[in-house]
């Protein structure tokens, strides 16, 4: 992962801006989820030249929480829990991205 970030809406346009000119990404992919509706109107208006993908959201959460735990794996009592109890003490959305991500990769 070259970069990961939960960015508010208000730095989303600055932070996408430097991401695409520093990584240059071949593909740009938007969750497909509850928060699209509000979400792809500003990246259509602030990247119009991008054609932005919309990747079913399913079971992301869930994802999300495994992949958190992978790289973060429980120590100490936390460990004993059984997953599907364990919640990540931060938030974890950028791995939801990083979900989506694979998705859409295993997709191509």
């Amino acid at each position: 992962m070259l970069f990961r970030a939960i960015v508010p809406l208000e730095q989303l346009c600055a932070t996408l801006e430097q991401v695409i000119a520093q990584y240059a990404p071949q593909r740009y992919l938007v969750g497909a989820g509850t928060g699209v509706k509000r979400l792809l109107p500003h990246l259509q208006t602030w990247f119009p030249h991008i054609l932005w993908e919309l990747v079913p959201e399913h079971d992301t959460t869930l994802q999300a929480r495994r992949l958190y735990f992978e790289h973060h794996p429980p120590r100490g009592w936390r460990r004993l829990l059984p997953e599907g109890l364990r919640i990540p003490p931060e938030p974890y959305d950028d791995y939801a991205a990083l979900a989506l991500i694979y998705r859409a990769a295993s997709e191509a």
